[in-house]
C-alpha cells in the first residue's frame, strides 16, 4: 500500500509540475504583451494606466473563471471520481491555450480574454490534485505531502517563467515572439493530458453525490462562514493570498517600469523566486513539518512575510532584490502550506472534497480581487501593491494569533503522536 502511495504521490506531483510549468510558462510574457506598444493588442498611444488597468482586469477574469470552477471540479470529483474530472479539465486547459495564442497572433484583445477564461476555469484540477492528495495522505503526512505539492508549484515556476521569458526572445531564434509561450503551453497540457490518462490513478475511495452548481462558489464563500471550526482559518487564508497576490501579480510592473526588465529578466526572476519555493517547500517544509505542529510553523513565518516585503521596497538596484526574494518564498510558501495542512486536518474524510473547494474558492476570489482593482493600484504608485502585500499578511498573523491557538497546536501535536 505504501508502495502505492508513493507512485500515486509522485504522479499527482508531475501532474500539478506541468499544469504549472504551463501557467510559468506565461508569466513573464502577459505584461509585457500589454504593456509593449510594439505587441500590437493596444493603439500605440495608449497610456500606462489602461494599459495596466486592463492588465488587472486580464489577470482577474483567469481567477475569477477559478472561483467558480474550484467548488464545480471539487463536488465533481467526489461524484464521479478525481481522474475522469481531471481529464476533461485538461482538455480545456488546451483549448484555451490554442485561443490565447491566436489572440496574440491577430492582436485580438476578445480572443486573449476568452483565451484566459477557458484555462482559468480548467484550473479547477488543481482542486483534483489536492483532493487526491488528501485521499491517499493521513492526518501526519498531509503537512508533508501539500509541501511536495508547494515543491511541484516551486519548480514550474522555477523552469517556465524563465523558459517562456526566452521563447519570446526573437535574439535567440528569428521566429520566437510573443505567442510563442502560449503554444509551447498548449503542447505541454496536450503531454499532461495523455501522462494523466495513463497513468494518473483513481483515489476516491466512495462516491459522494453532493449538489453541483454553478454558483457553488458564492455559496462556498456563505458555507466557510458556516464552519465554526474552520470559520478563523478560512479568513486568515483570504487576508493572506489577498495581499500576496498583489506582490505576485503586480512585482511584474515594478520590475518593468522601476528597473527597467522585458520578458527575458522577468522570466529569470520569476524563476528565481520559484526556486526558493521548491526549496522552501521541498527541503526545507519537510523536516519542520516532522518537529512542530503545522499551526506553530505558521504562526512564526506570516510576520516574516511582512518585514521581507516592506524591505523589498528599499532598494534601487535590481541585484538586492536577488537577495531578498528568498525570504519572501519561504516564509509565504511554508506558511500557506501550514495553514491549508491546518484546515484539511480539522476536515472529516467525508468532506476533503468539499472543504478543499470551499478552501480553493476563499483563494480564487483572493486572487481575482487584488487583480481587479490592481491594475489602478499599480498605476497610482508603484510601491503600492507591495505595501498591500504586507499589510495584508500582517493582518493575517494577528488573527491566526488571537485564535485558539493552543487549542490548534494541541490538536496537531496530538495527531503527531498517534
Amino acid at each position: 500500500m505504501a508502495k502505492n502511495h508513493k507512485r500515486t504521490l509522485s504522479v499527482i506531483f508531475f501532474t500539478v509540475f506541468l499544469d504549472l510549468l504551463g501557467v510559468g510558462l506565461i508569466i513573464p510574457v502577459l505584461a509585457p504583451i500589454l504593456i509593449d506598444n510594439k505587441s500590437g493588442i493596444f493603439a500605440a498611444d495608449t497610456d500606462f494606466g489602461t494599459r495596466t488597468i486592463i492588465f488587472g482586469i486580464l489577470l482577474s477574469i483567469y481567477s475569477f473563471s477559478q472561483f467558480f470552477s474550484n467548488p464545480i471540479f471539487g463536488g465533481l470529483s467526489d461524484r464521479f471520481g478525481r481522474r475522469k474530472v481531471l481529464l476533461y479539465s485538461l482538455i480545456g486547459t488546451i483549448v484555451g491555450y490554442a485561443l490565447l495564442a491566436l489572440g496574440i497572433e491577430n492582436s485580438s484583445l476578445l480572443l486573449v480574454f476568452i483565451g484566459r477564461i477557458l484555462p482559468g476555469f480548467a484550473s479547477g484540477n488543481l482542486t483534483i490534485a489536492y483532493s487526491s492528495l488528501a485521499d491517499v495522505s493521513d492526518d501526519k503526512t498531509k503537512t508533508k505531502n501539500f509541501g511536495l505539492i508547494g515543491m511541484a508549484f516551486g519548480l514550474g515556476f522555477v523552469i517556465g517563467p524563465f523558459v517562456g521569458g526566452q521563447l519570446a526572445n526573437p535574439d535567440i531564434i528569428s521566429w520566437f515572439n510573443y505567442s510563442t509561450p502560449f503554444i509551447a503551453a498548449v503542447i505541454l497540457a496536450v503531454i499532461n493530458l495523455v501522462l494523466a490518462y495513463r497513468f494518473f490513478p483513481e483515489t476516491l475511495r466512495e462516491s459522494i453525490k453532493n449538489k453541483i452548481s454553478f454558483l457553488d462558489g458564492i455559496k462556498n464563500i456563505q458555507k466557510a462562514f458556516s464552519y465554526k471550526s474552520l470559520r478563523s482559518l478560512f479568513i486568515i487564508v483570504f487576508i493572506n493570498n489577498f495581499g500576496f497576490a498583489f506582490f505576485t501579480q503586480f512585482f511584474i510592473i515594478l520590475l518593468l517600469k522601476k528597473y527597467g526588465f522585458m520578458q527575458e529578466g522577468i522570466g529569470i526572476m520569476y524563476g528565481y523566486l520559484g526556486i526558493w519555493v521548491a526549496i522552501s517547500q521541498g527541503i526545507i517544509l519537510r523536516p519542520l513539518a516532522n518537529r512542530f505542529p503545522a499551526a506553530k510553523i505558521a504562526l512564526y513565518t506570516l510576520p516574516l512575510t511582512t518585514i521581507f516585503l516592506i524591505i523589498l521596497l528599499i532598494p534601487d538596484s535590481a541585484i538586492f532584490l536577488y537577495i531578498i526574494i528568498p525570504f519572501i518564498a519561504f516564509s509565504q510558501s511554508t506558511a500557506t502550506s501550514s495553514i491549508q495542512a491546518m484546515i484539511s486536518n480539522i476536515a472529516s474524510d467525508d468532506t476533503q472534497g468539499e472543504i478543499l473547494g470551499i478552501s480553493s474558492s476563499m483563494n480564487a476570489l483572493s486572487q481575482a480581487i487584488p487583480a481587479l482593482i490592481g491594475g489602478g493600484v499599480a498605476a497610482a504608485n508603484l510601491s503600492y501593491p507591495i505595501i498591500l502585500a504586507a499589510l495584508s499578511a500582517f493582518i493575517a498573523w494577528v488573527l491566526l494569533v488571537n485564535l485558539s491557538i493552543k487549542k490548534l497546536i494541541v490538536h496537531d501535536t496530538d495527531t503527531k503522536q498517534k
